[in-house]
């Protein structure tokens, strides 16, 4: 009977930190990530850079991921670690009015790579060129 009583104590102090006798694959909780970089330029119809042309980035149900501008030569790149997103939207707005000229908006999208699969997918690189017309 001891013996047994001592069983009991080890096996309730053993199951208190999660340890027991049975051989069941315990589940194991997290979210994927992943990370990407979207880099690219901005052009006119005549192939010439556009400057100060703001850059969002959405994933496919409309979440904001961000925003970034083109700089001088109508280049942008974009950042982003989280949820793996397969693929994105990049929307290019004109936003400082005519000085640069005036362009219509255009939505470009853009598919995801990842090097891995699991809980850590990597990190997908993507480019791509937007071309917009004038108002």
């Amino acid at each position: 009977k001891l013996l047994r009583f001592f069983n009991f104590v080890i096996f309730a102090i053993l199951s208190c930190f999660g340890i027991s006798s049975s051989e069941q694959v315990m589940a194991m909780y997290g979210v994927p990530s992943g990370e990407f970089q979207v880099s690219g330029r901005v052009k006119n119809l005549k192939s010439k850079p556009v400057r100060k042309i703001e850059v969002e980035i959405q994933d496919p149900r409309n979440n904001h991921l961000g925003v970034t501008t083109t700089t001088k030569d109508g280049s942008f790149q974009f950042n982003y670690k989280g949820w793996p997103h397969r693929e994105i939207y990049l929307i290019s707005r004109d936003v400082d009015g005519c000085r640069n000229g005036a362009y219509q908006s255009d939505t470009t999208i853009v598919k995801l790579y990842y090097p891995q699969q699991g809980w850590n997918q990597g990190k997908a690189t993507a480019s791509s060129d937007v071309t917009l017309k004038y108002k």
